[in-house]
């Protein structure tokens, strides 16, 4: 059953100078096990706490919770134990992880490990699982807001040492339920960013941040300058659940200066989009100027329903003005299982 803590709403208050501040009712302490625990209060700010506990000499665990979009989801056994020093699962303790009762919440614990004046270790975790703390201290902040745990994890991903804190810190960004959270992400897209941050921040904008998100990653695909990345945007338009994702797949596969990034926009559509793409893939076959491009375009007619990518290649081999293209229509033509391939590879062979 889920906990009662699940069903506690988030609220918006007015703060005195900030504006807006969303914070989370559902912001107790969780249970907890081998832990020094204390409790403060977050309004003074993340950073400000964090700055103080990176001066101490013992490494200590930070907890608090903020509001997530879309409820969070968590798959576990009926243990609901997190053992923040080392993963005892690993020992065999947990060994039905993924078998579990799916469990949804509105807000997630956000867990951080300081030690060497620096947080280390950075962790999001379901609000009713035991915090096992292995003995250490572990520091519980209450009324820490959405914009201001933004406003932290923002700059660990840009300014952390560890990889590992920097993509921890973008996960508990991109749930994060403020919309301050979405443009932190898109200022992420920026030029001025490391390429894989860059990519991550454009795909949790794609998975996590609706209609706002696929808007931020339209624009970066016309307008980037970067093809490697703008052919990476392609498939993050097959994770987006906005119903224009489809469309703009379709104008980048005819519409983008790079052969590379036209070719990759049409392997997803038709994964994506199905019939609905198949005349705009045939239009790309027989049409583009990219010999490469019209190749790719078989490729990709190739993947759509069975019944639709025989009805093409048949049509692309028969009729193409290309003989690669027919090559390529024939070759996909006798990987099909469709009984029509098989009936015209066969009428093909006794011409």
């Amino acid at each position: 059953m889920r906990s009662t803590i699940c069903n506690l709403a988030c609220t918006v208050m007015v703060g005195a100078l900030a504006g807006p501040v969303t914070t989370c009712a559902g912001a107790e302490l969780p249970k907890t096990a081998n832990a020094q625990v204390t409790t403060e209060s977050g309004a003074k700010g993340l950073k400000v706490v964090l700055d103080g506990l990176k001066g101490g000499g013992q490494p200590v665990w930070v907890g608090y919770s903020e509001p997530v979009l879309d409820r969070f989801s968590d798959r576990w056994t009926s243990e609901h134990v997190t053992y923040l020093e080392g993963d005892r699962r690993e020992a065999g303790e947990d060994r039905g992880r993924g078998t579990g009762e799916r469990r949804e919440f509105d807000h997630a614990n956000v867990l951080l490990r300081v030690a060497g004046g620096a947080v280390e270790k950075v962790r999001l975790e379901a609000p009713d699982r035991a915090l096992d703390a292995g003995g250490m201290p572990l520091v519980w902040l209450n009324a820490v807001s959405a914009e201001d745990s933004v406003r932290a994890m923002a700059e660990m991903v840009k300014g952390a040492e560890a990889r590992g804190v920097r993509e921890g810190a973008l996960l508990a960004l991109a749930v994060n339920a403020s919309p301050a959270a979405t443009a932190a992400l898109v200022e992420m897209t920026g030029t001025g960013h490391e390429e894989w941050i860059r990519e991550k921040a454009a795909f949790w904008l794609a998975s996590q941040r609706g209609h706002e998100g696929f808007v931020a990653l339209q624009r970066l695909a016309h307008a980037d300058a970067d093809e490697r990345f703008r052919e990476k945007l392609t498939f993050d338009m097959t994770v987006t659940k906005d119903s224009a994702a489809v469309r703009e797949l379709v104008r980048m596969a005819h519409e983008d200066a790079s052969p590379r990034v036209r070719r990759q926009a049409q392997f997803w559509m038709a994964t994506k989009g199905g019939k609905k793409v198949a005349a705009d893939l045939h239009g790309a076959a027989e049409n583009d100027a990219d010999a490469g491009v019209r190749n790719a375009a078989v490729f990709a007619i190739s993947r759509l329903p069975k019944d639709e990518a025989a009805t093409q290649l048949i049509a692309l081999a028969d009729t193409s003005k290309d003989p690669a293209v027919r090559r390529q229509a024939v070759f996909w033509l006798g990987q099909s299982n469709d009984p029509r391939a098989l009936e015209y590879l066969t009428r093909l062979l006794n011409r």
